[in-house]
């Protein structure tokens, strides 16, 4: 294939791929709230819905909150290796099934994907392998870490929620210094300052934008 027709491919490639964007960052760094309004802004972006093994509580909705399963489901998906990442967090499994993430970046779809900042590692590796695949939608992924400025906001902002005792807001700060220790594992900083959401709004657009730009090997094999 000539190098004007690779060129070719991968303008049109561009105009139909889906980016992964994985999100992370320690508490109260604003993740939910970056999300919300970054699915009101783009219309091509959905949420990534996870697997949990957890009951659905009375508001929630399968396929739109989470895959519910059984554990012994949740366990026999792990065992086919069936999950980008997984954690069992207070008795119950939660994770993303590598075909979710897949249908959804098929269908020419962005994906947000809000992760704990300790999944990180786990994830890149089987992401890498992912892209590696040829047979695999996913091929633009872009890993943002949204943070406070600094760790005097962050407690404010844990204070302000006040669903903490005071001992809990210590632990909680306490994980927040290690996990702003963790920035290093994702690709972009994000700082999502007090009253300028928005601002950092603009910067993940920016930044799926650009992740959409990047040139697929794909197309030049």
């Amino acid at each position: 294939m000539s190098i004007q027709n690779n060129i070719f491919d991968e303008i049109t490639d561009q105009k139909k791929r889906g980016v992964l964007l994985v999100l992370t960052g320690p508490t109260c760094a604003g993740k939910d709230a970056l999300i919300e309004e970054l699915l009101k802004k783009n219309t091509n972006l959905i949420r990534l819905v996870t697997t949990t093994s957890r009951p659905p509580r009375p508001e929630e909705k399968q396929g739109h909150d989470y895959y519910f399963v059984e554990r012994e489901q949740f366990e026999e998906l792990i065992a086919k290796e069936a999950f980008v990442e997984w954690v069992e967090y207070r008795g119950h499994y939660k994770g993303g099934q590598k075909q979710h993430v897949e249908q959804a970046l098929s269908s020419g779809k962005d994906v947000v994907w809000r992760i704990d900042v300790r999944g990180v590692k786990n994830i890149k590796s089987t992401v890498k392998k992912m892209i590696n695949d040829p047979n695999s939608p996913v091929n633009h992924v872009a890993f943002v870490f949204l943070t406070a400025p600094d760790l005097n906001t962050l407690e404010k902002r844990i204070i302000k929620r006040g669903t903490e005792s005071e001992k809990e807001i210590t632990i909680s700060l306490n994980l927040a210094k290690w996990e702003f220790a963790q920035f290093e594992d994702s690709d972009y900083l994000v700082v999502n300052e007090d009253g300028k959401l928005d601002q950092a709004v603009v910067k993940a657009q920016s930044i799926i934008e650009a992740s959409r730009l990047k040139i697929s090997k794909n197309n030049f094999h």
